[in-house]
């Protein structure tokens, strides 16, 4: 990048998208004034730190304080990408300019008056040492000691006018003379006692003294070292009187309200103005095309993400209700399933139950030696089922006759045949005999004995529809039973094909598809039911899907 490149970069311009010479020329020159701005802040920061600081940290100080106010001066210098009045961003960008310049005009205040901020510092160090707290405990010390002194000084006078009163009664008990004071000595000449006791008190008062004048010269060294250490405590008082910026801001505060306020007005006022002057000159710059192509492009590029979010919030709806109606739809299948298979298996059970109940002769089994009478043939066909055209059926099927037993030679018995017992010998007769001597009931009840049950059976169909086109057919067959004179009742073979038609039909489902039917496919014929139309489901319409109601409906009419 070359210096012009750079000086167009910090007015805030790109040198490959400005092809104008008039408009480089303009933010090369916004850029030089916003790299000035730079140093001179570093400098300054630097200077002002130095006086408080060591030198690596007031380097490391300006280097910082001259980037920040690099950034700010090309954050005044830069137009907004939008383009358009923006009075808030105004307001903002003006408050951070002259914030900037009057924290950088103090700062040159405080380096362009250091040395009177150094005699106002000395000043108050000079005030304020007498109540350091090293200093007062100092001088306590030596006070102390100065008195120890003059206390020696008394103690050594009391002892020399001890001595000097001791020495004059002494002589003048030894020699009185008319000068003497007659009211402190005996008056006889010699040693006598009172001379021997001035003695001894003469002697004491040079032992006090001497004792006195040997601690004279401990207490003169004390006095020196007290005086020393005060020295010492005022000189690290006055080291340690706070010298810090925000000292030096103060006295320097102090100094300039009473002598040189027009002075750091003026420095204030400078220093803002260099703040303010990319900002300035950004206004004279006009608007460019760069920045014209800048707001463009902004412009594009906001409505580009508005598109890309409206369309990912429209997906992500659309997703929402297609999970929603895939969940939904799930849950009615799986609903309709479970309610399918339960039906399914209720009636599979249902048919099973009645194909098994179908297979069994219910009664007593009428006595295979009496003959077939007319009369009970006639009620055998009339008891038969009707050849009557059932619709419903699932499929036609080919009616075959029943097939005619041999007649059988009929064994001579002379009782009736119970199923467990077997044959009871005269029963039949003994019933005859009895019924018209015992009541109307028991007489019933003795002709139901001896004439066997005739059985009945009636066939019809019942048919249920689900909502869900899921068709099912069911065919009872109910044996009714009655005590109408003997009948030979029908009672199909065990193995004939009428047994295994009606299990067929029985088990399995009449519309389902036959790949699931529960008995595998039979060929062999009915009861003798006429063939009826197919009717696999509703011949109407077909429903491919599932109603909108949930009601069940019967199938229309034909």
């Amino acid at each position: 990048m070359t210096v012009t490149g750079l000086f167009t970069w910090l007015g805030g311009g790109r040198t490959s998208a400005i092809t104008d010479r008039h408009e480089r020329a303009g933010y090369a020159v916004t850029g030089a004034v916003v790299l000035l701005f730079a140093g001179i802040s570093g400098v300054v920061a630097a200077l002002a730190a130095a006086s408080a600081w060591p030198w690596w940290a007031a380097t490391a100080v300006g280097i910082v304080v001259g980037a920040l106010t690099g950034a700010s001066a090309r954050a005044l210098a830069t137009a907004r990408p939008s383009g358009g009045p923006d009075r808030l961003g105004l307001l903002a960008r003006f408050a951070v300019a002259v914030l900037a310049g009057g924290l950088l005009a103090e700062l040159a205040a405080i380096v362009l008056f250091s040395g009177s901020v150094d005699r106002v510092l000395d000043e108050k160090a000079q005030r304020s040492l007498d109540s350091a707290p090293r200093v007062v405990a100092a001088q306590a010390e030596l006070d102390r000691a100065k008195a120890d002194r003059a206390a020696l000084e008394q103690a050594i006078g009391m002892a020399q006018n001890d001595i000097d009163h001791a020495l004059v009664i002494a002589r003048c008990e030894f020699n009185p003379a008319p000068e003497c004071p007659r009211t402190r000595i005996t008056g006889v000449p010699g040693r006598g006692p009172e001379a021997r006791t001035a003695d001894a008190m003469l002697d004491d008062a040079r032992k006090q003294l001497a004792t006195a004048q040997a601690r004279v010269d401990a207490a003169d060294r004390r006095i020196d070292a007290d005086r020393d250490a005060l020295a010492a405590a005022r000189t690290a008082a006055f080291d340690d009187t706070d010298r810090g910026l925000g000292a030096r801001w103060q006295a320097m505060n102090d100094y300039t309200v009473h002598n040189a306020l027009p002075l750091r007005i003026l420095t204030i006022v400078a220093f803002v103005a260099l703040a303010l002057l990319p900002l300035v000159l950004r206004w004279w710059r006009g608007e460019t095309s760069f920045d014209r192509h800048n707001a463009a492009r902004t412009v594009h590029d906001r409505a580009e993400r508005d598109a890309d979010a409206a369309i990912a919030v429209k997906q992500a709806e659309v997703r929402t209700e297609a999970e929603i109606l895939r969940a939904e739809q799930q849950l009615t299948a799986t609903r309709l399933a479970v309610e399918a298979d339960t039906a399914i298996d209720r009636e599979r059970q249902r048919t099973r139950i009645i194909a098994a109940i179908g297979g069994i002769e219910i009664g007593i089994t009428e006595p295979p030696r009496r003959p077939e009478l007319p009369a009970a043939a006639e009620d055998r066909k009339e008891s038969a089922m009707p050849d009557e055209v059932t619709p419903n059926l699932p499929a036609p099927v080919t009616v075959h006759s029943p097939a005619v037993a041999a007649p059988q030679a009929a064994p001579q018995s002379g009782g009736l045949e119970l199923p467990l017992i077997g044959t009871v010998p005269f029963t039949d007769t003994a019933a005859r005999l009895i019924r018209p001597l015992v009541p109307s009931f028991v007489a019933n009840a003795i002709d139901t004995a001896t004439h066997p049950l005739r059985t009945a059976r009636q066939a019809f169909e019942e048919v249920e529809e689900i909502t869900f086109t899921l068709r099912r057919t069911r065919k009872v067959t109910i044996d009714g039973q009655d005590t109408h004179p003997q009948a030979v009742g029908y009672q199909p073979q065990p193995g004939s094909p009428e047994i295994a038609h009606a299990q067929h039909v029985a088990s399995t489902v009449v519309d389902a598809v036959p790949r699931y039917s529960s008995l595998p496919p039979t060929g062999a014929a009915g009861y003798g039911l006429p063939t009826g139309a197919r009717r696999d489901e509703l011949p109407g319409r077909q429903y491919p899907e599932l109603p909108e109601s949930d009601r069940r409906e019967l199938p229309p009419g034909r």
